[in-house]
């Protein structure tokens, strides 16, 4: 499901900013970005935003501004020391001047500490709790319209179930009268025969199993759409499920209107299958 929330807090001497933005996926996926040196935060952040929501690729960006806090300066010895080799290897090669320390501090073997990371997690912390609330607001809001798509699919489905009951007693007649025509034709009109082979086919294409199956399965959608927290999973499972009972369905009917109730059939399953996948 997609969304966006943005969450904001102070610590001692810095501030911290922290957008998250989320698109749908069908598993979860956290991506940390603005804490490269700060490893385990990032794994903090991760663990904050799965622990919050079950589904989505998540995009979490923190910018955190130092307010006139000097953080110390340090020189990286194993730099330093692999690179004046380095160089002195290359100035002897060259037949140039060896390397001074100013070189050295000019390629950048200087570098600023780290913070804290206890020191800064309190207020990460609470930006990020800002933005998921924002984020989970926001995805609410999208969740009330996927649902009200879905309660439309939902009776859509209940009216093609209905169709496909009341095409059956037709399908059967219009192949007595089939059979009969041909029967006639071949100059076999036999009363007994037309009983048999009628018979034959409506044990080969009975449907009542597949309706059967197709009604439960639209009551199973209804519940889960009153239902609270994490249903996505299970809403793509059952128009999987759908799907399926309509392709049987579709293979068995011998007759133009119920084969068309059987294709919109499958194509109301790959609707709810696609809605469902917006769903958490």
């Amino acid at each position: 499901m997609t969304g966006f929330g943005r969450g904001t807090a102070s610590g001692k001497d810095f501030s911290v900013q922290v957008d998250v933005r989320s698109l749908n996926h069908r598993f979860i996926e956290v991506r940390v970005r603005g804490l490269p040196d700060l490893p385990g935060l990032i794994i903090k952040c991760e663990e904050f935003i799965k622990n919050r929501f079950s589904r989505g690729s998540f995009d979490v960006n923190v910018n955190l501004q130092f307010e006139g806090l000097r953080r110390p300066r340090v020189v990286n010895r194993e730099a330093a020391k692999a690179m004046w080799r380095e160089l002195s290897d290359l100035a002897r090669e060259l037949g140039c001047d060896a390397p001074t320390l100013e070189t050295l501090l000019s390629l950048g073997v200087v570098q600023e500490e780290p913070p804290e990371e206890e020191c800064l997690w309190p207020a990460i912390r609470e930006a990020l709790a800002a933005a998921c609330e924002a984020l989970a607001t926001f995805r609410a809001r999208e969740g009330e319209k996927l649902r009200a798509a879905l309660k439309r699919e939902a009776k859509i489905l209940e009216e093609l179930i209905a169709r496909a009951e009341a095409e059956i007693p037709g399908a059967k007649e219009a192949f007595a009268r089939r059979i009969q025509e041909r029967l006639a034709e071949l100059r076999m009109l036999d009363e007994a025969r037309i009983s048999l082979e009628v018979a034959l086919w409506a044990e080969r294409t009975d449907v009542r199993e597949e309706l059967d199956r197709l009604g439960a399965h639209l009551s199973r959608l209804r519940d889960l759409l009153t239902q609270e927290g994490p249903t996505g999973r299970e809403l793509e499972f059952l128009a999987q499920e759908i799907g399926r009972e309509a392709n049987t369905l579709a293979a068995k009917s011998r007759g133009v209107p119920l084969g068309e109730v059987a294709l919109e059939l499958k194509l109301c399953a790959e609707r709810i299958r696609e809605q469902a996948r917006n769903v958490e």
